[in-house]
């Protein structure tokens, strides 16, 4: 019967991740564009690879995004900008400058002022402009004036400004032939009161006539006809060539839109997907068998993969810049959490199903995996803020360095490099400094821990820690002596030194339930042990794993630190109290179960070492003399029968390992009760 139910979990394990498999790898199929990759692969300045290349059907030539935006700069500087005639600003200023000539008009001169009425009248009939500041004057040849309804495009210089008006209407006032009296009454109207604008510029119509200007630009230049040869073999891929052979790819994707030829596209996605997410898993079966084991991490892992390839296709579905989007997000993130092998492999596969939704996808892969190396190594133990914004600028130096390189491949000069891809490169880069409070959420959902929130437990003002101190002062020094042997041992056999850090100083949390309990919190030689049988002194002792779980979850451990708390003394027993009941009881059949700690027994290399450490450092304090030799049996003696009761056996350590833990803790033992000089004392003068 347990066979059974042992044989129908792991069937629903399987099951479990082969539906998440298929889950995930369905979704990345949907989210790849249906188009049919390009089967030429070309770049600027490299020479073509394959046989000659002739036009299978007639398509057209496509400007450049460069070329375009020109194009696009060029019509917006060039149209003329849109002014309304205004006919009641004209009347109204004629009126007024009617009125004005009146109160000195005589008859004997009624000519002469008639001339100067029509001059003011055909100045308005013209037009007086005031360019706005936002048009640069000097570049403005040509306006369009709206009369009516009607455009009339007009020359810049046939229209007047103010300044232009009254400079003239004063020079044919001075021309006229009249009393110089009359001529200073006209000069005396101040005719800077009655000029005003009937040009007025209209921002609206100019933008909208702007617009449909660009519409009208056409995306293409040229024409190749079937048969004509596109590139021969051997031939430079020239930027005249590339523009063709673009032009040639864009028509070719746009011409398989069937519904036959979109099942071919999604078939041969899938295998392609299948392929990379399988991989993936393969990696974590044979290198990281406990990820590829829990339900929990399988899933984050393979949703990481997920999430890294949905974040790209923004660049697709959104049309926007590749290069703005942090491909390098989430690797970073399962880096932090899972250490460098299973963020690299993450890093590979989707960088190739990525690079799908870049043109130039071999530059796109190459600069991810690039930039992506350099941050997961530079952010393998990430614990201070700081190394994180070292890492985004040395991988948006990667960036710009790569981007670079190529460009001078493909264009042959560095001067042809566009800023406005650096600062999408450098946007990208700066997106990664959200990892940081992302992490902080990923750690809550799915209750992993990191080195930064490490750092924060391990503080010794942490409450939990605060109260040992107080309270069961014994215990906190041993859980000190403990951390420091654990993190060295860790540090030479592999692993995270911080884990087993912090995991030794809360191993022992539970004896604040009851110090005086423990040996290394009692005073003045009294022991309650003495008042209690065996069997309730082993119980008392066990307690205290039981209690520090409680007590860990009351105040929010990670599961990280609390595995310490239950497996440092894994499935042993509380030795002296078994001993001395068998001893005492001979004849009684012991129940070993009252004498047996609850477990389980260690399950990762940083718990197996803590569990040596929590011994040998007790034990080495019952010791006489301490000196190499003693220290060294001491340990090798413990550490031996441990391996032999099979603590170790769940954990992911070798005996090489073990005996590396063996020399650590005996050297540093030995530091720590190293002979001490003897001060002479100071004799007093006879």
């Amino acid at each position: 019967m347990l066979i059974t139910r042992k044989n129908r979990h792991r069937r629903l394990q399987y099951l479990f991740r082969i539906c998440t498999l298929i889950a995930i790898g369905g979704i990345i199929v949907l989210l790849l564009p249906k188009i049919e990759g390009f089967k030429y692969s070309y770049q600027k300045g490299m020479l073509w690879k394959y046989e000659t290349l002739n036009a299978p059907f007639d398509f057209p030539i496509h400007k450049s995004t460069e070329e375009l935006q020109a194009e696009i700069e060029r019509v917006g500087a060039e149209h003329p900008p849109i002014f309304v005639f205004n006919e009641n600003t004209a009347e109204s200023q004629i009126k007024l400058f009617n009125e004005r000539i009146n109160r000195f008009k005589s008859g004997t001169h009624e000519k002469e002022f008639n001339a100067f009425l029509d001059k003011f009248k055909a100045i308005y009939e013209k037009g007086i402009i005031l360019m706005p500041a936002k048009l640069p004057a000097s570049k403005v040849k040509s306006i369009l004036v709206v009369r009516n309804n009607i455009a009339q495009e007009e020359k810049v210089e046939e229209v007047y400004t103010l300044k232009k008006a009254y400079s003239e209407l004063t020079a044919f006032a001075n021309s006229l032939k009249l009393p110089q009296n009359v001529k200073e009454n006209i000069a005396g109207m101040n005719l800077n009161d009655i000029l005003k604008q009937n040009l007025e510029y209209d921002a609206n119509r100019t933008k909208a006539a702007v617009e449909n200007s660009i519409k009208k630009i056409s995306p293409t230049q040229g024409m190749v006809r079937q048969g004509e040869c596109i590139i021969t073999k051997g031939e430079l891929v020239t930027p005249e060539k590339y523009k063709i052979l673009d032009s040639f790819r864009i028509e070719h994707e746009q011409n398989l839109g069937s519904t036959e030829d979109k099942a071919k596209i999604s078939v041969a996605q899938t295998v392609l997907t299948f392929i990379a997410i399988v991989s993936f898993s393969m990696f974590l079966y044979y290198t990281r068998k406990r990820l590829f084991y829990n339900n929990k991490d399988f899933f984050f892992l393979h949703s990481m993969f997920l999430l890294t390839i949905a974040l790209t296709s923004i660049s697709y579905y959104q049309q926007v810049n590749i290069l703005l989007v942090p491909m390098l997000f989430f690797p970073i993130i399962v880096n932090i959490l899972f250490g460098v092998r299973p963020a690299l492999y993450l890093l590979l596969g989707t960088s190739l199903l990525c690079s799908y939704y870049a043109l130039n996808n071999y530059m796109y892969v190459f600069m991810q995996i690039s930039a992506g190396i350099i941050a997961i190594f530079s952010l393998r133990h990430l614990q201070r803020r700081s190394q994180l914004f070292i890492a985004i600028l040395l991988i948006f130096l990667t960036y710009t360095l790569v981007y670079g390189a190529f460009t001078l491949i493909q264009e042959g000069s560095l001067s042809s490099i566009h800023l406005v891809p650096i600062m999408f490169l450098g946007i990208n880069s700066l997106l990664l400094s959200l990892v940081y409070p992302v992490l902080y959420i990923v750690e809550r959902i799915f209750g992993y821990t990191s080195e930064i929130s490490l750092l924060e437990f391990s503080n010794p003002n942490h409450p939990v820690l605060r109260n040992l101190t107080k309270k069961a002062p014994g215990t906190f020094q041993h859980a000190l002596m403990v951390a420091n042997l654990a993190e060295e041992a860790i540090y030479h056999i592999g692993g995270s030194p911080l884990l087993a850090r912090t995991g030794a100083l809360y191993h022992d949390i539970g004896k604040l339930y009851n110090p005086l309990m423990f040996i290394e919190n009692q005073t003045g030689g009294i022991n309650p042990h003495g008042n209690l049988d065996f069997d309730e002194s082993a119980q008392l002792i066990i307690e205290h794993v039981t209690k520090g779980v409680e007590l860990a979850n009351k105040y929010k451990l990670p599961t990280s630190i609390i595995d310490f708390i239950r497996t440092h003394h894994g499935r042993s027993k509380v030795k002296y109290f078994y001993y001395s009941y068998k001893n005492k009881y001979p004849d009684k059949e012991v129940d070993e179960a009252i004498f047996t700690y609850p477990g389980p027994d260690p399950t990762s290399k940083e718990c197996a070492v803590v569990m040596m450490a929590d011994a040998v450092e007790a034990a080495s304090r019952t010791l006489a003399v301490k000196n190499e030799e003693n220290i060294s049996k001491l340990v090798n003696d413990i550490i031996n029968s441990q391996l032999q009761d099979g603590r170790f056996a769940n954990a992911n350590i070798t005996f090489q390992d073990v005996e590396h833990v063996k020399l650590v803790f005996t050297e540093m033992l030995v530091n720590v009760y190293h002979a001490r000089i003897v001060y002479p004392k100071l004799q007093k003068k006879s």
